[in-house]
């Protein structure tokens, strides 16, 4: 977004603009002030060409939407929402840590407790959205934001989708982000559940212990055709010293097939917690087979 867009932005009413957090391919998010309460919030604006897209300003607009009607603290809380003459924006609470995946590129790697931390927090606020009939469908490291006390909060519900909503995208298109996308997303299918968000989940914790996601290619449909396909590279070898308990937890969030991965958030957090007890998670090894399903794709 170019200095045409940066004046725009610094002309919404309401708020004044301290600076750009960041840059994307669809707009940019500033730091600002909403004036009528004194407060700094992240304001995220889209381009000038994005707002011209029915589609995505649909989108962009259920973002606010989802983010205003939830209220945890693992979740980045909406504000506000509003469009003026070509352009659109949500403000939104401000986090300032930076992201997991920001982490990981100065990092390398998170150590075992550390993503075991930041993974617990992310599956408590994906509960709270589960249960308010809300898939995220989006589930990555740079969607996982650090606030200065080093609490993790889920952004970003751009795609998030309530199971009653109709689809936004032609049918059997993929949503979602390649290297983190569920066997079942990958293959455009509708009828997702929470399950989908698990899986993402498992291998963005994958990349976070093992400095790398396990699949990768040059181009989207190949890395989405390894979800679908390949078995899961073997953590331990990337991640020397890593406990059994959790590379068990991790197998079944990531299993090819919905019904071999955990029931719901519920009963994965109740392994997430007692990994943290130092005890041995009760269904992580409950029938996990993390192979393609008979036939060639997942159920």
């Amino acid at each position: 977004m170019g200095g045409d867009a940066d004046r725009k932005a610094s002309s919404i009413p309401g708020f004044r603009i301290l600076g750009k957090l960041g840059q994307g391919g669809m707009g940019a998010v500033y730091r600002a002030v909403q004036e009528s309460l004194g407060r700094e919030v992240a304001l995220k604006v889209v381009s000038m060409s994005a707002a011209k897209d029915p589609v995505f300003l649909e989108r962009f607009f259920r973002e606010a939407k989802s983010a205003g009607r939830l209220n945890h603290p693992n979740i980045v809380q909406g504000i506000d929402a509003g469009q003026t003459e070509k352009y659109c924006w949500i403000a939104m609470e401000l986090v300032t840590g930076g992201s997991v995946g920001d982490g990981l590129k100065k990092l390398g790697r998170y150590t075992e407790p550390a993503a075991l931390a930041i993974v617990t927090q992310i599956a408590r606020g994906l509960l709270h959205a589960h249960e308010h009939g809300i898939i995220h469908r989006d589930i990555k490291p740079e969607n996982f934001l650090l606030d200065s006390k080093g609490t993790a909060k889920l952004c970003d519900l751009g795609i998030a989708k309530a199971p009653a909503d109709p689809g936004l995208t032609q049918e059997g298109r993929a949503l979602g982000t390649p290297r983190y996308i569920s066997p079942e997303q990958a293959q455009g299918l509708d009828t997702l559940d929470g399950r989908t968000d698990i899986y993402s989940l498992g291998i963005s914790w994958y990349h976070m212990l093992a400095g790398e996601p396990p699949f990768d290619g040059p181009t989207a449909a190949a890395i989405m055709m390894k979800h679908i396909r390949e078995p899961l590279p073997p953590l331990t070898p990337k991640c020397p010293g890593l406990s059994m308990p959790t590379a068990l937890v991790i197998e079944r969030m990531v299993a090819k097939d919905p019904e071999q991965r955990y029931h719901d958030v519920a009963e994965l957090l109740q392994d997430l917690e007692a990994l943290a007890a130092g005890k041995p998670p009760r269904h992580a090894a409950r029938g996990v087979h993390n192979r393609t399903p008979r036939g060639g794709h997942p159920h």
